[in-house]
C-alpha cells in the first residue's frame, strides 16, 4: 500500500489519503492478505519536523518509510506483490518492476483540488504537471478502484486519454473505509444535542451564511457546539481562507467548545460522543465528486451527518437515512434542519442507529475493500 500521507499510529496528524491507505490495508488483512504500508522518507520527516526534530519520528506496525528513489528498488525486493497508488502522487517513482502488479487508485479529483485552490486564478503549468503524471501512473497500471460509484464516468475519461481499452481492465468501486468505532449495542438516547463542526479545513472548500444559523441557536437549553477545525498543512490558508471570519465569531460563543489537533484514535473517541457532526459547504465541481472523509469517518462512528446533497457521501446517507441533506446555499432551510434536530431527540437516535446499519455495511474495511479482493486475486 503506497501512501501518500501519515497513517495512523505515527503520532502525527492524519488526513484522507492516510487514512484511505490504513482502511484500505485493514480491509484487505481481514480477507487474509499481507500488507505492507510504504511512505516516502521526505514527506514522513517533514512532517514530523514541524512538532520538533531531537528524536526520530515514530514507525508503525507494518508500515515502512523509504527514501523516494528507492520505492521501486523495494517493491521489486518484496515481489510478488501488487502495489496499491493512492492517487498518481508516486508515479514519478515508480517504473515496471518484475513481479510487481500495480493497482491505481482513484482516489480523489486532484485536477480539480488543484483547479479550486487559488480562487480564481488558473494555475494551468500545475494543472499540465499533474496531468502528465496522472497519465503515466494510468499507463503503468494493470488495475483500477475508484472511490465511489458517482467518479465512475469521470476517471473512465481519464483512462480513455491515457489510450486504455476500458474493455478489458479490472475495474471496481472501491468506497472509503475506516474501522468502525462503536460497539454491538444500542446508542445513547439523550437530552439536548451535542453539534460538532470536525475536520480539515481546505483551500476548495468553504463552509457559507450557514454558519449564522446553527450560531443563533446555540444558545438555547442542551445546545453545544464541538469546533474542531485545524488547517490542512497542504496549503497555507489561514488568513485568506472564506470561512475564517465564520469561524473566529463562532469560536467566541459560550456554548462552543474548541479543540485542537488530536490523534486518529483520540479524535474517533470524541466523535463517538457527538450526537450529530455537521458537515456543510458550497458547491463547486470538487465538492461534488469527492467522497467526503469526515462525513465518513464520523459515520464509521455511529454519528450522523448534516450533509449537502451533491456528494458521493449524500447518496449513502439517503439511502440509509444516515442523517439530513440540505442545501448549504439556502440557510433558512439549513435553520429549519437544526430546528427539527433540536426539537427531536428521538429523530436523532432513530438516525443513530441508521448511521450504525450504513457503517456496518458499507464503512467497515471488510465489506469494503471486497470488490479490490477479487481484483488482487485475479491479477
Amino acid at each position: 500500500m503506497i501512501s501518500n500521507d501519515i497513517v495512523p499510529a505515527q503520532e502525527m496528524p492524519v488526513a484522507a489519503p492516510g487514512l484511505r491507505a490504513f482502511g484500505l490495508a485493514e480491509g484487505l488483512r481481514a480477507h487474509g492478505f499481507e500488507v505492507k504500508t510504504v511512505l516516502t522518507r521526505g514527506f514522513a520527516e517533514r512532517q514530523w519536523f514541524r512538532f520538533g526534530s531531537a528524536v526520530p519520528h515514530p514507525t508503525a506496525p507494518d508500515t515502512v518509510v523509504v527514501a523516494a528513489r528507492r520505492l521501486a528498488g523495494f517493491l521489486g525486493a518484496n515481489s510478488p506483490a501488487a502495489a496499491i497508488m493512492i492517487n498518481s502522487n508516486q508515479a514519478d517513482h515508480l517504473r515496471p518492476v518484475e513481479g510487481v502488479r500495480y493497482v491505481l487508485d482513484f482516489f480523489a479529483p486532484k485536477m480539480l483540488e488543484t483547479l479550486y485552490q487559488r480562487g480564481e486564478e488558473y494555475p494551468a503549468e500545475e494543472l499540465e504537471l499533474l496531468r502528465e503524471r496522472k497519465l503515466r501512473a494510468i499507463r503503468l497500471a494493470d488495475a483500477f478502484i475508484v472511490n465511489g460509484e458517482k467518479k465512475v464516468p469521470y476517471f473512465l475519461a481519464w483512462l480513455l486519454q491515457a489510450g486504455r481499452d476500458v474493455r478489458h481492465l479490472p475495474f471496481e468501486v472501491v468506497n472509503m473505509c475506516v474501522p468502525l468505532a462503536f460497539g454491538g449495542g444500542e446508542p445513547e438516547m439523550r437530552e439536548g444535542v451535542r453539534f460538532a463542526i470536525a475536520g480539515y479545513l481546505q483551500q476548495w472548500g468553504t463552509l457559507g451564511a450557514w454558519v449564522g444559523e446553527l450560531e443563533g441557536r446555540l444558545a438555547r437549553p442542551g445546545v453545544s457546539l464541538d469546533l474542531l477545525t485545524p488547517w490542512h498543512w497542504g496549503g497555507n490558508v489561514e488568513r485568506t481562507h472564506a470561512s475564517k471570519g465564520d469561524l473566529d465569531r463562532i469560536a467566541a460563543h459560550p456554548s462552543v467548545t474548541v479543540h485542537g489537533q488530536m490523534r486518529f484514535s483520540d479524535f474517533r473517541r470524541f466523535l463517538t460522543g457527538v450526537d450529530v457532526a455537521v458537515d456543510l459547504f458550497e458547491h463547486n465541481l470538487e465538492r461534488e465528486y469527492a467522497m467526503v472523509t469526515r462525513s465518513v469517518v464520523a459515520l464509521a462512528c455511529g454519528v450522523p451527518v448534516v450533509h449537502p446533497p451533491f456528494t458521493e457521501v449524500s447518496r449513502m446517507i439517503s439511502r440509509y437515512d444516515a442523517g439530513w441533506l440540505v442545501d448549504p446555499a439556502r440557510p433558512r432551510e439549513v435553520g429549519r434542519v437544526f430546528d427539527e434536530i433540536i426539537a427531536n431527540p428521538e429523530e436523532v437516535y432513530r438516525k443513530k442507529k441508521n448511521a450504525r446499519t450504513l457503517a456496518r455495511e458499507l464503512v467497515d474495511p471488510e465489506v469494503a475493500v471486497e470488490p479490490l479482493a477479487r481484483i488482487l486475486e485475479g491479477i
